[in-house]
């Protein structure tokens, strides 16, 4: 894996991933491009601009939010994602390629350097703790479950009274992480503010690329969501999240 992201068959998903800190005029265009990609790809900048009810400025700053050095790069991008996706019909029902795709999308999503840079941290944390809710309290269990079989000490934390009582135990040499599929509730922020408050280095496992979030954090990876999004209760969003805790055991046993 390169330290700098690829994008080139997963840019809907990370469309989808982004759409809900984008502002308005970007938000347009990526609702218009994930609904219309077959659209989006054959327009213009000025078609795409008018179709979106954007302008030209919002689509060059579209592409940039991307990673993009401009539109024809992202349009390259479009087209395979789409060229990709059309050999899996019916798209509604194949579920194997909305998990691969999720899956591959994560893992050529997130640099090396900030694998390593989290697996630096947890090797050299007194202690972790991993604070989840609902369906993300049970993928903390399995990240404290795989982190602690390989010689970390991690707990997991599903009550927020009792995560909010540890989070005032915490220090300069633990790490606090979080994992939610949505990214940003109040409670988590509320968490992270805190935790940050005393000195602890912060984690978010999110399945959005949200700001608010990002300053709330030492780091953020993400987890790329299913394409189209998952309805609520579905367990399929959890595999991205568990390849993503495989990613950083694989850095944490390079690196000890």
């Amino acid at each position: 894996m390169s330290d700098k992201p690829i994008l080139m068959r997963h840019v809907l998903g990370v469309i989808e991933a982004s759409r809900d800190d984008m502002p308005d005029a970007l938000a347009r265009i990526a609702d218009f491009i994930v609904r219309e990609p077959e659209v989006a790809v054959r327009a213009s900048m000025s078609d795409l601009a008018v179709l979106s009810g954007s302008g030209e400025a919002s689509i060059a700053r579209f592409c940039r939010k991307l990673g993009y050095d401009g539109f024809s790069a992202f349009k390259i991008s479009l087209a395979s994602d789409i060229a990709y996706r059309s050999g899996a019909e019916p798209r509604e029902t194949d579920f194997g390629t909305r998990i691969t795709d999720a899956v591959r999308a994560t893992v050529d999503g997130n640099p090396a350097a900030d694998l390593r840079e989290v697996a630096d941290r947890l090797i050299s944390a007194r202690h972790i703790d991993i604070f989840g809710a609902g369906v993300s309290g049970m993928v903390a269990q399995l990240y404290a479950y795989r982190l602690s079989r390989i010689g970390l000490v991690a707990r997991s934390l599903q009550d927020p009274v009792v995560a909010e009582e540890i989070v005032g135990a915490l220090d300069e040499s633990s790490v606090y992480m979080t994992i939610s599929e949505t990214g940003l509730t109040a409670q988590t922020e509320h968490m992270l503010s805190a935790a940050g408050e005393q000195g602890a280095y912060r984690v978010a496992i999110s399945g959005r690329r949200i700001a608010d979030l990002n300053r709330l954090c030492e780091k953020m990876l993400i987890a790329t969501p299913l394409s189209p999004l998952p309805e609520r209760g579905e367990i399929g969003p959890t595999v991205a999240k568990v390849v993503l805790c495989e990613l950083l055991a694989e850095q944490i046993k390079r690196r000890r």
